[in-house]
């Protein structure tokens, strides 16, 4: 960008300059990714433009001095006032009208009661009305809207009161009431005829619509309330995005859904990659009922947009997904050769919005799950099958890697994985220490196990580890008879009720529970490979039919892994030391699980299952682990993990739920709102947004395709 505010601009510095002021539209304004975004651009360039032709020898200082000119009959102008501002941000020219003072002082008395700031032709809905009950604060405002029928104001609408000075103030309906002066419902019945309700009376009862506005956003960056009785219009895209996303530069944006102008055009809202990702901050956290059919919906949504967001700025972010519940995840690469292919349900009454939102999504933040799908971007786990002929338990039959757990990889994975092979009330301080010690003795199983042919250091396998803990329990025998209630496995001493107790549960989580999953007399087993995944990729794991105690040992003992291997890919890129298979390892690993609340469940009791997820949540974006979440009930989830989440999702909720704390974010309105929102749409919060944002998001690729195909 030019420095010499006094330098002569040549063609090329102009041609510089408006394609700095572009770009600072752009990022800072945030005029993009809407429709007509392009034409807003270039409607301010070319204004910026005919300043500059009118100068013989343009300078900086002299379009300025053209530019505060034009101040003097335009202050108002919208256009004019985003050229000012970028003057002042790029080059620290600050340009103020000389008469302005006197000029605001001529305009009071000749305005006229219907006049609007100018640039607004048409479009006020209402006036903001500062009263001694609904005084307007720096936080919200009250506004009353026109008695239109082709007026309609919602919750989770977004408005902005425009001042006279230029100012705008934008915010969210939080709340939305009908007043009349009627005192109490007997005087409404007695005033109708006496209560002849199929009598139409000869006057219409005037009614008000009365909005409470939570701002989000105010021009100027003032923390003041409202003076005076604005004019109120429906928010237009380059407002909302200014709103929300002021404080999210450009490459930093991930598309979190889309809300809507006052045109009735999609306006995406985005999240902040820093703040979802790590390093700043992590995690999503999605709440809403089960069977509307949502949740999974978004999180799936987001993570093809961290995904774009990876391939978009030269990332390094992959994701694993845990299909929980149904098979619905391990179909996602169910999708058409391209996107002509998606065309004829553009028309769709149901479909066709969400195949609009996903073209919106593929070309202004790259989210092109059909291109992924080509480049073998999916991978799909499951079980092995208890019965080895019998593949895998899942659904999905083709393309899917089976894969099984043994003692030898639960062990070097850390000993928290064995703890999954219990129920919690089993696992108090005594029985952790004898799994601790059943652990070093099936990897230092003594000189004569302790080599393979390659010089490989051996485990035991579940079984032989059974074997030698029975062995020491009966060498505590003489005759027959038990000569102490105590005996030594390992290095240290146990109690043999702890140790009968143990073993019975491991053995029968082993023969039952996790039949397939887990290998009882081997260790050349087939875990999740984690280290091969890759920058870009998405990997689903499929759970659905696994007991509570396998879901648990695969969800965690996967987390576990990805925590290492982040925690020590960081540690060596922190002291320039990174190298080998690590350099290709992904920066950010992005983790999604449905029913969260069974694998990090509230409660103020210790709980060793739930210990280290609620550690590695809470340091987990220091290394560029993120966990989305999802859940029916946030307040199921442990509060720790919740406190360490950046941004929450809210989908229909139950009245009882919504009301606890972990919805404290929300206004009165908004839960109310969040009781019956329909599929496709969320109540978002994010760290960087001062406020939620109510947003639509399209329907799962794959499951259109699959209704398109079958009509």
């Amino acid at each position: 960008m030019i420095k010499d505010t006094g330098k002569q601009l040549e063609k090329n510095d102009i041609n510089e300059l408006l394609n700095g002021f572009d770009e600072w539209l752009k990022s800072v304004k945030k005029i993009s990714n809407y429709p007509n975004a392009s034409y807003d651009r270039d409607k301010r360039k070319k204004q910026l433009g005919s300043y500059i032709k009118e100068i013989k020898q343009p300078t900086l200082m002299r379009i300025a001095e053209q530019i505060k000119a034009e101040l003097i009959s335009n202050e108002h102008d919208e256009v004019l006032q985003d050229i000012v501002e970028f003057f002042k941000d790029n080059f620290g020219i600050e340009i103020v009208s000389l008469d302005s003072g006197s000029r605001r002082e001529e305009k009071v008395d000749t305005i006229k009661l219907d006049q609007t700031p100018t640039g607004v032709k048409s479009g006020i809905i209402g006036r903001v009305a500062p009263t001694i009950d609904t005084p307007a604060t720096p936080t919200e405002f009250t506004f009353w809207a026109e008695d239109r029928e082709d007026i309609h104001i919602e919750i989770g609408s977004l408005v902005t009161a425009k001042g006279e000075n230029g100012v705008k103030v934008t915010g969210l309906i939080s709340d939305i009431r009908a007043i009349t002066d009627i005192q109490s419902v007997l005087d409404s019945y007695y005033a109708h005829a006496f209560g002849r309700a199929s009598e139409d009376m000869p006057t219409r009862l005037p009614i008000v619509m009365s909005a409470k506005v939570e701002v989000v956003r105010r021009s100027d960056g003032r923390t003041e309330p409202i003076r005076g009785t604005w004019p109120v219009y429906f928010a237009t895209a380059e407002e909302i995005r200014q709103a929300y996303g002021a404080e999210i530069s450009s490459e930093h944006e991930v598309l979190a859904g889309f809300t809507y102008d006052d045109q009735h055009k999609p306006v995406p809202i985005s999240f902040d990659a820093r703040y979802v990702l790590g390093y700043e901050a992590a995690h999503v956290n999605i709440s809403g009922a089960s069977g509307v059919a949502t949740k999974t919906s978004y999180a799936l949504f987001l993570l093809y947009s961290l995904l774009a967001y990876s391939e978009k700025h030269n990332g390094s972010v992959a994701a694993i997904a845990f299909n929980v519940k149904e098979a619905d995840l391990m179909f996602i690469d169910n999708l058409p050769e391209g996107w002509k292919d998606l065309e004829v349900g553009e028309k769709h009454g149901v479909y066709g919005q969400s195949i609009r939102l996903w073209k919106q999504a593929r070309d202004d933040f790259g989210i092109d799950p059909i291109k992924w799908k080509k480049e073998k971007k999916f991978r799909f786990f499951a079980p092995q099958h208890f019965d080895p002929k019998g593949g895998v338990l899942s659904q999905r039959r083709k393309d899917v890697k089976a894969f099984n757990y043994s003692l030898r990889t639960l062990i070097k994975t850390g000993v928290g994985s064995l703890y999954t092979l219990f129920d919690v009330e089993d696992l108090d301080d005594k029985a952790l220490a004898f799994i601790a010690s059943m652990c070093e003795v099936a990897a230092n199983p003594g000189d004569e196990e302790s080599k393979r042919g390659g010089g490989e250091r051996s485990f035991l396998t579940f079984e032989q580890l059974f074997m030698k803990v029975e062995q020491s329990l009966r060498g505590g025998k003489r005759d027959g008879i038990e000569r102490s209630d105590w005996f030594n496995f390992g290095e240290t001493t146990h109690h043999k009720s702890t140790a009968h107790k143990v073993l019975n549960r491991m053995k029968h989580a082993i023969d039952n529970q996790l039949k397939g999953l887990i290998l009882k007399s081997e260790n050349d087993d087939e875990p999740i490979p984690v280290d091969e995944i890759r920058p870009g990729e998405l990997w689903v794991v499929d759970l659905t039919q696994l007991s509570d105690k396998g879901q648990r040992l695969v969800f965690q003992t996967i987390v576990r892994t990805v925590f290492k291997k982040l925690e020590e890919r960081k540690s060596l890129e922190v002291t320039e030391q990174l190298s080998g298979e690590l350099v290709r390892f992904p920066k950010h690993i992005v983790i999604f699980v449905d029913e969260l609340n069974k694998f990090v469940p509230s409660g103020r009791e210790y709980s060793a299952l739930k210990g280290e997820i609620v550690e590695m949540a809470a340091r987990g974006r220091s290394i560029g682990m993120s966990l989305i979440g999802a859940q029916q009930l946030a307040s199921k989830v442990d509060e720790e993990v919740l406190a360490n989440t950046s941004t929450f999702a809210v989908g229909r909720s139950h009245a009882v739920e919504i009301r606890k704390p972990p919805y404290a974010w929300l206004a009165e309105g908004l839960k109310e709102k969040a009781m019956i929102l329909d599929k496709g749409w969320m109540l978002i919060w994010h760290c960087l947004h001062k406020r939620p944002v109510l947003i639509n998001f399209p329907i799962p690729l794959h499951r259109i395709y699959e209704e398109i195909k079958g009509k």
